[in-house]
């Protein structure tokens, strides 16, 4: 049993009072005496058999992140408050450790075979005001009730606990794993599983909180509710005289509601107050329950506040693939926001990192960048923005191909490209396939990578849009991507648009309106100079909209025809019917 932690004075619960410490004296005496059992009296194993075991199984919000008290530090602390002997038990001690920064890395080849499973990152420390403490535990980030359900009799094999303490559940309904039901019965299983390799485990079992809003996730809070009743429903008869089960209220004991997470820096993963929170939900089912400890104390008043310096030394360099910015790392920090702008303009845009590194790529030679970086430890809680710092980009990326063809099929898109020219291209390794799903909002960033000039992307959405862009990588890193056609996946040639309306808003601008169709990813806009004789003409600029404007048009608007057609990809229809613009009045 490990002991993690710093040896500086506690932050917690107030320590047991005079009276306290007498009642647990006398408790002691009593299991001396032969009038109680251990269990009974809160002290230790029935039988005398020393501390009782605890293995602690959970997800992000039980590992912790480094900086973290974790709730698991607060359930030992009233363990030791409330005299109870025990040792946790688990293969990890640590909570998920700080990311490292690192350069951006080359994307994964397309006939690659899958990167392996990286192992669980456990090395974090805890608050710097946590006392030594015997951290063993059993919870990973990401994990799941359907991963852990084949993972537990092993451990339980291995470490024999007397009590398993269990919050899984949110990642198998989060992350589309499993509905309720399904979460349900790899509960169930991980249940037996425990039984299987110790048949007289002792279970506390919680339910699931919910989170604030997700966009597009309508279904995961009727989700919670619904597996927290099946949940509740279910371990009654789960129970059995040798080995008991009991429900935790995470749920009830936890705030955080859709409009709102006063416990959670993130809208779900605990803060300072939260721990406690979920602490005492399991102090009480190992009380009310299992006769453990001989009460269950309110959440203190004062809770310690996360310390969130500003980053210090922070400098921006240039570098081959842009610019780099980097800054000391902020113990416990959950991230940093870096904002950047080129010098002299007045807006910034926003960034969130994982660690104290920051890349600025797809640059021009010459371009000058500013940049300020805060520490970020939730969505309330940041720092002061730390002093502009500067650069000029001098990248030798790059830049994306040209002559980019791409075809929809029944279920992705076919995408080629030619030779690139231009500077750096003699050290190209691969190319960036870069797809983006337009219909599904905040879609990731999909794609994949080759060594050739050409590719199939299948296991796309049929019917949706998605933009579609092709990059190089050289020695230096990524260039800028060059822009191909959208397409609709499943959808051919589109039919040709109509009702084209052309609205003069001035002598020498017009707007442009038409009819067109959920086939067409974008449309191409046709201008011919009624004077001149010549055919009208149309860049490769897609219109994926149904209106566009049009100005710089001298001498004036009604010298000039339009036409409209639809794309899909390299499939395109027929053009419009074509109108002159109307001459404004005063014109």
């Amino acid at each position: 049993m490990p002991r993690t932690g710093s040896t500086s004075p506690p932050h917690g619960r107030p320590r047991p009072t005079a009276a306290r410490l007498a009642a647990l004296l006398l408790s002691t005496a009593l299991v001396v005496a032969g009038l109680t059992s251990p269990a009974e009296a809160g002290t230790g194993r029935a039988g005398g058999g020393g501390p009782i075991r605890v293995m602690v199984v959970g997800d992000s919000m039980t590992h912790g992140a480094e900086g973290d008290w974790t709730w698991r530090y607060r359930l030992w602390q009233w363990f030791r408050d409330e005299g109870v002997a025990v040792d946790f038990v688990g293969p990890y001690t640590g909570t998920q450790d700080a990311a490292v920064a690192a350069p951006p890395a080359p994307p994964a080849l397309q006939d690659d075979p899958p990167a392996p499973a990286s192992p669980p990152r456990t090395s974090g420390a805890y608050a710097a005001g946590a006392e030594s403490f015997d951290s063993d535990h059993f919870a990973v980030w990401g994990r799941q009730a359907a991963q852990d359900k084949s993972r537990i009799r092993e451990q339980v094999a291995r470490y024999q606990p007397d009590y398993l303490l269990v919050g899984l559940g949110f990642n198998d309904l989060g992350w589309f794993v499993s509905g309720p039901e399904g979460t349900l019965d790899s509960m169930r299983t991980l249940v037996d599983e425990a039984r299987a390799a110790k048949p007289d485990v002792k279970l506390a079992l919680a339910n699931v909180p919910q989170r604030t809003r997700m966009d597009g996730r309508e279904d995961l809070p009727r989700n919670t509710d619904a597996y927290n009743g099946m949940l509740a429903a279910a371990i009654p008869s789960w129970s059995t005289p040798e080995s008991p089960a009991a429900l935790v209220d995470w749920r009830g004991n936890y705030a955080c509601e859709l409009d709102g997470c006063p416990d959670g820096y993130d809208g779900l993963h605990p803060n300072a107050s939260g721990e406690y929170k979920i602490a005492q939900a399991f102090e009480r089912t190992l009380h009310d329950s299992y006769g453990l400890g001989a009460d269950v104390p309110a959440v203190p008043g004062t809770i310690p506040a996360r310390p969130t310096p500003v980053p210090g030394n922070v400098v921006a360099s240039p570098s081959l693939g842009g610019v780099t910015v980097t800054w000391d790392a902020v113990f416990g920090a959950y991230g940093y926001t870096v904002r950047s702008r080129l010098k002299g303009a007045t807006t910034w845009n926003e960034s969130r990192v994982g660690a104290n590194r920051h890349d600025t790529g797809w640059t021009s030679d010459g371009q000058e960048y500013e940049y300020q970086v805060r520490t970020e430890n939730g969505d309330q809680v940041h720092s002061d923005w730390s002093a502009v710092v500067g650069a000029v980009a001098h990248p030798r990326t790059a830049r994306g191909p040209g002559d980019i063809v791409t075809h929809a099929t029944a279920t992705g898109v076919d995408v080629s490209w030619g030779e690139p020219t231009g500077d750096h291209t003699d050290t190209i390794d691969r190319y960036q396939i870069i797809t983006l799903d337009k219909d599904v909002p905040g879609a990731w960033i999909g794609g994949t990578a080759v060594k050739g000039r050409s590719v199939h992307i299948d296991g796309l959405v049929p019917g949706h849009h998605y933009s579609v862009a092709v990059a190089t990588w050289n020695a230096a890193g990524g260039g800028i991507p060059a822009g191909a056609r959208p397409v609709v996946v499943g959808a051919g040639t589109p039919p040709v648009p109509t009702d084209l309306r052309v609205t003069s808003t001035d002598a020498v601008t017009v707007r442009l309106s038409w009819t067109g169709s959920s086939q067409a990813a974008g449309y191409r806009v046709w201008v011919r100079d009624v004077n001149s004789g010549a055919p009208s003409t149309a860049d490769e600029n897609v219109v994926e909209s149904t209106t566009h404007g049009v100005t710089y048009l001298f001498p004036g608007v009604w010298n000039y025809e339009f036409c409209v057609t639809a794309v899909n990809g390299a499939a395109e229809s027929g053009k419009s019917e074509c109108v002159v613009a109307p001459r404004p009045e005063g014109s």
